[in-house]
């Protein structure tokens, strides 16, 4: 463990100090910890998510190049990087917008954009659109620059907002249009009315879907469902509410009648979510 903290880039000096609540808070593990506060069996580990990145068919060169100096810049400005999805996630949804000819996506939680163009990138029409959304002016200024330099500003729209008042202002803006693909990375809170509105509002096409990250949240969600007898109280009250977040978000979808869902144990938990097919 001390080997892991010092070849650490995530800890400050001051925050090395005082490494157990950061690590515990803040780390994802496939980005330090390698699962040891996680589902060992199921997440990925460093050395797995780095090999399953190497082995997916990389992004072009100009893209791959943005996205490594966009994640490097992610780690060194903000404390909560791990809000950033891996690369191999990436590759997954930017595949999943080439395999479902995806033309409109909507991205509710922008951060610093790594997910963004991931997937814009797959875009290859001049009139496929992106519409992405972020509370946070800070994340999102980082999301315009690196948007800007890869020439992506006639596909990306930039919302900045809460995201249920950027919601009802597309939804007046553009009252039918509907998203081939929805990617829900913001509030664990604000998943269930996120997605209430989108359903509500017929924002997902018929043969759309909709991909909520974070749905296993620190591999925590199935212990407060109850799966794993062993305590949760080694990890902090902010993750425990979180994971309760999701699990509540997890129940409301599969007990949603329009709908069928696939909760994948990928990443930090993974759902599919489509309409069901008459």
């Amino acid at each position: 463990m001390n080997k892991l903290l010092r070849n650490s880039k995530l800890l400050s000096p001051r925050r090395s100090l005082f490494p157990f609540p950061f690590i515990v808070t803040r780390c994802h593990s496939t980005d330090l910890l390698e699962n040891s506060i996680s589902n060992k069996d199921n997440r990925l580990r460093l050395y797995e998510e780095k090999y399953s990145a190497d082995m997916s068919t990389p992004f072009s060169p100009s893209v791959k190049a943005a996205m490594d100096d966009l994640a490097k810049q992610t780690r060194e400005q903000f404390g909560n990087a791990h809000m950033m999805i891996p690369e191999t996630q990436g590759k997954m949804l930017h595949q999943l917008v080439q395999l479902f000819s995806v033309s409109r996506i909507l991205e509710i939680g922008t951060f610093t954009g790594f997910s963004t163009l991931a997937m814009a990138s797959a875009l290859n029409d001049k009139n496929n659109k992106l519409i992405s959304l972020e509370r946070d002016p800070k994340p999102q200024a980082l999301a315009k620059e690196y948007i800007k330099r890869l020439g992506f500003e006639d596909r990306v729209d930039l919302r900045l907002g809460s995201a249920m008042e950027s919601l009802s202002t597309l939804v007046e803006e553009m009252p039918q249009k509907q998203y081939d693909l929805i990617f829900i990375d913001a509030d664990k809170k604000g998943y269930v009315p996120y997605y209430d509105f989108v359903m509500d509002n017929k924002l997902l096409s018929d043969r759309g879907i909709i991909i909520a990250d974070n749905v296993l949240f620190f591999g925590q969600v199935h212990r407060i469902a109850g799966y794993e007898e062993k305590s949760i109280d080694e990890v902090s009250k902010n993750i425990r509410k979180k994971a309760k977040y999701a699990h509540e978000f997890n129940q409301h979808v599969l007990n949603d009648t329009r709908v069928q869902v696939m909760v994948l144990p990928l990443f930090d938990g993974v759902s599919i979510i489509t309409k069901k097919r008459v």
